[in-house]
C-alpha cells in the first residue's frame, strides 16, 4: 500500500499507482477510504514532493533570472520579446514586494494578537 501510496504522491493517477504494484485501483481507494492513517501517508509523501520540486525550482533561479536579463539585453531579439520578457521581470519584482509585504503584515497582526491576549500566538 505504502508503495503505490508513493506512486501516487508523485503525481500518477489512482489506476497507474495501483497497477504498479500489482493490485486494483478500487482497492487502494478503498483503503486510503478505510484508514486515516493512510491519508496522512500520502498527504506527507505529496509535501514531500512539492518540497523536492520546490527545491529544485529556488536552485534554478539564478540561472533562469539571469536567462531573461540576457534575452533582455540581447539586440538581436525582436521587440515583442524584450517586451514579454521586461512585463515578466516586472511582475517578478511586483510579486516578491508584494509577498514580503503580506509576510510583514500578517507578522504584525500576530505580534498585536499575542499582545492583546497576553499569551502566545500560534502559527495559522
Amino acid at each position: 500500500m505504502q508503495r503505490a501510496l508513493v506512486i501516487r504522491s508523485n503525481g500518477s493517477t489512482w489506476k497507474v499507482a495501483a497497477e504498479s504494484v500489482g493490485m486494483d485501483y478500487r482497492t487502494l481507494r478503498k483503503y486510503v477510504r478505510d484508514h486515516p492513517d493512510a491519508t496522512d501517508f500520502l498527504e506527507r509523501q505529496t509535501q514531500d514532493a512539492l518540497d523536492q520540486s520546490h527545491s529544485k525550482l529556488i536552485a534554478a533561479a539564478p540561472l533562469a533570472a539571469q536567462r531573461l536579463i540576457d534575452v533582455i539585453h540581447d539586440e538581436n531579439n525582436r521587440g515583442y520579446v524584450v517586451v514579454q520578457a521586461v512585463d515578466s521581470l516586472f511582475r517578478i519584482i511586483d510579486r516578491g514586494i508584494t509577498d514580503r509585504e503580506s509576510a510583514e503584515q500578517i507578522k504584525d497582526i500576530k505580534e498585536s494578537l499575542n499582545a492583546l491576549e497576553g499569551g502566545r500566538v500560534d502559527e495559522i
